[in-house]
């Protein structure tokens, strides 16, 4: 057995452990799919199975074992267990230094006193191997998240060890990103003893893995094979997660009302690098009552137009009408009256010491709610009003940034990237979000990666690259559209085809 835990406890000196009796059986070749909710331990339980708990960070209350190859991982040398075991964590940025790709590749070797040649030769392997080459030289921090990702995934193989660990590799990455990553895992996959990823959603990672564990209530199910899994919606239910797979249809949606926004002939001043302008010449309204998603490749302007529409970055040319004003000469403060703002990473436009207080100044900016109480109940915030912003976790700041916008009272909300809808919980409290705003004639601008939840809860859609809006219309033909077609990406909800070679 390559490794297993026996009777395993994890917990942080609470009166119930987060995850108590786990057994796990991993066979040589196994490549293990672990899905669970938000906050259901899938984080802790990798850094258990991989050793760094309680070799590196020690926990309040650990029981039972975990042995790689019959051993007690608690028992091994930390050179000796780290040289038998890969670990990726969920924010790459934490294994991270500002040094060159190669140089992050080769930290591990030069750890180990490798001859230089060696290491060398290694660091080109991997860098072949896992399609890296075109980033030689670069500095890391100067990298995407998804190439990031990819080299703390080198870094963890070039020791040659025989366990991989992942915790929840795709999250935040777009579709083209996806399926790199997926192909350097199905590579690391064969250098390999074994492979554990933890993850939300398993689609993408099903042509890669072979078997599945769900952590729900403390526990573990014992594994499963996936594929069958997959058609089996009430067991992801049960563990809090959604289908991975979606019956045919979608829901109605009602006709738009009156305009509230339009942007007319948008041209930046921020410009690429060949010095055309990031957007140029993009024409975008939005309606009462709509949901729009946007989609578009990494850099392909999304950003930019929120951050336009925002009043946070200058315009060079083109018309932004608000609620039927023209808003070019507004302030940002002005603008924010009309559009609030939920970004991926809340921590970003947090500045109150309660959370009560944040959303009590968001109501004040225009026509909200003014029960702030009732508004942090309906999004799971309840009886936590007096609590530091800073102090949620990023699922409950998420939390706070809807229930801030809804509050607001502004006709327009633009959410960026909501990570918490990837389980139950989440994208029922954001179906709350989306329900009341277009209910009360608001409307939203949805911006994911997730095309999945795109397609899922969007009226319309909007494809930006070139600098242009490429595609703008229903969704469904969307995906179908020439311009999606470009993007070499898969619809939502599509097979997930075996990574290519």
């Amino acid at each position: 057995m390559l490794l297993s835990a026996h009777e395993l406890g994890l917990g942080f000196g609470t009166a119930e452990p987060l995850l108590q009796d786990i057994e796990l059986h991993l066979a040589e070749g196994q490549r293990l799919l672990i899905c669970g909710a938000t906050g259901s331990g899938k984080t802790t339980l990798m850094m258990a199975l991989a050793g760094i708990i309680p070799q590196i960070s020690p926990i309040a209350h650990l029981s039972g074992r975990v042995a790689l190859d019959g051993q007690d991982v608690t028992a091994m040398s930390r050179d000796d267990l780290f040289l038998r075991v890969g670990y990726v964590a969920q924010s790459a940025e934490d294994q991270l230094w500002d040094l060159s790709v190669e140089d992050v590749i080769a930290f591990p070797l030069e750890n180990r006193a490798m001859p230089r040649d060696e290491i060398r030769a290694r660091v080109r392997f991997l860098m072949e191997h896992l399609e890296l080459t075109e980033l030689a030289g670069r500095r890391v921090l100067s990298l995407s998240g998804g190439e990031r990702r990819m080299v703390v995934l080198a870094a963890a193989l070039a020791p040659r060890p025989r366990l991989l660990v992942l915790d929840e590799p795709t999250t935040g990455l777009d579709p083209a990103a996806r399926q790199r990553l997926c192909r350097a895992l199905q590579q690391a996959a064969e250098d390999v003893a074994g492979l554990i990823v933890a993850e939300q959603d398993p689609a993408h990672l099903a042509p890669i893995m072979d078997s599945l564990s769900l952590i729900s209530g403390g526990a573990l199910s014992p594994a499963v094979p996936l594929a069958p899994a997959l058609d089996r919606p009430a067991l992801w239910h049960d563990a809090g997660l959604l289908a991975p797979r979606k019956a045919p249809g979608r829901p109605a949606h009602p006709a738009p009302g009156k305009e509230l926004m339009r942007i007319d002939g948008l041209r930046t001043r921020l410009t690429r690098a060949s010095g055309r302008p990031v957007l140029d010449g993009a024409s975008l309204s939005l309606g009462a009552g709509e949901v729009l998603g946007i989609i578009g490749r990494n850099g392909a302007g999304k950003s930019t137009l929120m951050k336009s529409a925002l009043g946070l970055l200058p315009v060079a040319a083109g018309e932004i009408t608000l609620d039927g004003q023209a808003a070019q000469g507004w302030t940002t403060a002005r603008r924010a009256r009309h559009i609030a703002y939920v970004p991926q990473s809340m921590r970003q436009i947090l500045f109150h010491m309660t959370v009560l207080e944040e959303v009590e100044f968001a109501a004040s900016m225009g026509q909200g709610d003014g029960n702030s109480a009732a508004v942090l109940a309906r999004y799971g915030l309840e009886g936590m009003g007096d609590s530091n912003p800073f102090a949620l976790s990023a699922r409950q700041q998420g939390q706070l940034g809807l229930a801030c916008a809804e509050a607001s009272g502004a006709s327009i909300a633009i959410v960026d990237e909501p990570l918490l809808a990837r389980d139950l919980e989440g994208r029922n409290l954001l179906d709350t979000f989306l329900a009341r705003m277009t209910g009360q004639g608001r409307a939203v601008m949805l911006v994911s990666h997730d095309l999945e939840l795109i397609d899922d809860v969007a009226s319309r859609l909007a494809l930006v690259g070139d600098g242009h809006i490429l595609y703008d219309g229903p969704v469904a033909p969307g995906w179908a559209s020439p311009a999606f077609a470009a993007l070499g990406w898969p619809a939502p909800y599509a097979p997930a085809r075996e990574p290519a070679a």
